[in-house]
């Protein structure tokens, strides 16, 4: 890999990112259910904490019978969260120590990573490819990575090697 970073990032799962925020992480993006009730990372500075609330969900599945069975109402993640969390990591600079995590540390949060890397200066497939070398078990949320495209006006290419990388898996 030709390109480097800034700052160094973590991704993990919502037990990881409990200890990882009081021991290694100078900035934290979390992201949580909007019914999170269990205990929740924090920085020392609340200023290197953005939180944000949705589900693990697209648009598309909002038809899907499950969410009528469920006594929850799905929320999905909207461009102003991403722009909120792309404001937050846009100040990172060497030396930082970025966690980013979501409740299992494979969708929501990888997905997030790869356009917080793509914002630093990877191109998609750089920034894809390094996500799933830090999480080898990572399967980006493709509505968040839509929403990352656009914000990051990147034409799509995070979506598009997403599925060249899964071609090559399948």
């Amino acid at each position: 890999m030709g390109q480097a970073i800034r700052f160094e990032l973590r991704i993990s799962d919502l037990n990881q990112a409990l200890s990882l925020s009081e021991t290694w992480a100078s900035h934290v993006v979390s992201l949580l259910d909007p019914d999170h009730v269990a205990p929740v990372p924090c920085t020392q500075n609340a200023d290197h904490l953005c939180r944000q609330f949705f589900h693990d969900i697209s648009p598309e599945d909002l038809n899907d019978d499950i969410w009528q069975t469920l006594a929850i109402k799905p929320i999905v993640a909207t461009r102003p969260q991403i722009e909120r969390i792309l404001a937050f990591t846009q100040q990172l600079k060497r030396g930082d120590r970025l966690l980013i995590h979501c409740h299992a540390g494979v969708s929501r949060s990888t997905a997030v990573a790869c356009g917080v890397l793509c914002q630093h200066g990877l191109t998609a497939q750089y920034a894809l490819e390094r996500v799933l070398e830090l999480r080898p078990m990572a399967s980006p949320n493709g509505h968040i990575l839509r929403l990352m495209d656009e914000v990051l006006a990147l034409n799509g290419g995070l979506q598009r090697w997403q599925r060249r990388i899964k071609s090559r898996y399948s």
